[in-house]
């Protein structure tokens, strides 16, 4: 059966979507640049407030299942939200980051592709997953999580940059931006743990916070480095400024936001992840620095919850009157491992006279993840080569070209595919074939109808 729909996607490919598989959307992030206040009152402490059970943006599809997590979200000024998620990859990539724009307060979507995947034969060779996106200076930076190993192990922190949402990035390569990516954070504890990853941004006048998780043998920690937002190259500007939100109960990434309204960041972050008493709690800061717990988001989201984001505009900023918006992955209540369905909370934010810090004497929603059924029409989210890698001995060997859809079908591409940007004295590709020429190992670029690709080729 699965052999059927794929031929069907392919055909409909082929002789029906041509001109519109990927979507043209303008750039976002169009609010000005926030202006930076005076810090709060801190007699006041920050709550966040679900006001109904929300809606689901993603669900994964029935039998095939797979996930989007880690949302993050900015808001622009009709309304609509630019989102970018951690998605399962396509073909030999584990993790990769899509992209879609919602309207119409979440409910409508335009058509997700891949904003962001692996480089091959480079240091993000294997994912690239956790996004946090902000946008200054005329670009988008997505911050995202890469391995270091086969194991998963050890990650580090990695960004790269684009005029457009949806891509293509070029990836810091630690004195400039261009093609071979370098972390902009380093790993340097217990290797056998988790690493460093997961960030978050946010600009206050010329300066960029930038908040990513260490963990190690103590756990899950938050910690911040500070940047200069006017510099061009700010990666190779960043200080380390300390550990901000110690290691969590059970929790995973923080996103943070800067509300002018209330004069402080707010931090957000999953605790009892994937547990049936899982809650997003809720810090809050004055310098950027030094956070404090205040609050809590229980009443109204799902069980089983995990690597939330709360919607802010392109600066990292919730301007006064914006609408608020929360998003977790989740497995609900008779889930199971990465069959996560994506949900999204219109939220309220106030002040109180003291921290709320009893979540166990709230109970959370009874939701069900609900399964989608396929889409005849395939939603195509990229194109990559069969493999990241290939190896030439003295013989020529066949190229497949091969587009990944939504609900996870893969199909090969026989029409339309362009190679470029390739040393043509290790290789040639002709007609889809691959020809050695000469000793040496040269990435292959592979394009579209809007979609781009790499891969590397070893002659020997």
């Amino acid at each position: 059966m699965d052999v059927v729909i794929q031929i069907v996607k392919m055909l409909f490919v082929v002789f029906f979507l041509l001109s519109g598989l990927v979507e043209n959307v303008p750039a976002g992030g169009d609010f000005e640049a926030a202006q930076p206040a005076a810090p709060g009152d801190e007699t006041g402490y920050l709550q966040i407030t679900a006001e109904n059970e929300g809606f689901d943006t993603w669900n994964p599809v029935k039998n095939r299942g797979g996930y989007r997590y880690g949302p993050s979200m900015i808001l622009n000024t009709d309304g609509s939200l630019d989102v970018w998620s951690a998605a399962n990859g396509p073909g030999d990539l584990v993790d990769v980051v899509t992209y879609k724009r919602l309207s119409d307060g979440g409910r409508k979507s335009t058509k997700e592709v891949v904003a962001l995947k692996p480089t091959s034969g480079s240091f993000d060779w294997k994912w690239t997953c956790d996004p946090g996106v902000i946008k200054f200076g005329g670009y988008y930076y997505i911050g995202y999580t890469t391995t270091l190993d086969e194991r998963g192990v050890a990650n580090e922190l990695c960004v790269g940059r684009s005029k457009n949402p949806c891509g293509p990035y070029e990836k810091w390569t630690g004195s400039g931006w261009g093609a071979e990516p370098e972390s902009i954070v380093k790993y340097t504890d217990d290797p056998e743990c988790w690493g460093a990853g997961e960030p978050a941004f946010v600009v206050v006048g010329d300066t960029l916070y930038v908040y990513y998780s260490w963990a190690n043998q103590n756990g899950v920690a938050t910690r911040v480095a500070t940047a200069d937002a006017a510099d061009e190259n700010w990666p190779a500007t960043l200080q380390y400024r300390g550990e901000c939100i110690p290691p969590k109960n059970g929790g995973d990434s923080a996103d943070v936001k800067y509300v002018d309204e209330f004069g402080r960041f707010v931090a957000v972050f999953t605790e009892k992840r994937f547990s049936d008493d899982s809650y997003v709690a809720v810090w809050e800061s004055f310098d950027g620095i030094s956070f404090r717990p205040s609050g809590f988001v229980k009443e109204h989201t799902a069980k089983k919850l995990h690597n939330c984001g709360i919607s802010g505009r392109a600066d990292g900023h919730i301007g006064k009157g914006d609408p608020v918006y929360l998003s977790y992955a989740y497995e609900g209540t008779d889930g199971s491992w990465g069959n996560w369905a994506t949900r999204l909370h219109t939220v309220k934010l106030t002040l109180a006279d003291a921290a709320r810090l009893d979540p166990d004497s709230v109970s959370n929603a009874d939701i069900n993840v609900t399964f989608r059924n396929l889409h005849l029409v395939p939603e195509v989210l990229t194109v990559k080569a069969e493999r990241q890698s290939y190896t030439l001995e003295n013989k020529s060997q066949q190229l497949w070209a091969m587009a990944y859809d939504s609900d996870g079908f893969t199909f090969p591409v026989l029409f339309g595919v362009k190679y470029d940007g390739y040393d043509t004295s290790v290789v040639k590709i002709v007609g889809g074939r691959m020809y050695p020429v000469g000793q040496g190992t040269t990435r292959v670029y592979m394009r579209w109808h809007g979609f781009t690709g790499d891969f590397t080729v070893t002659v020997n």
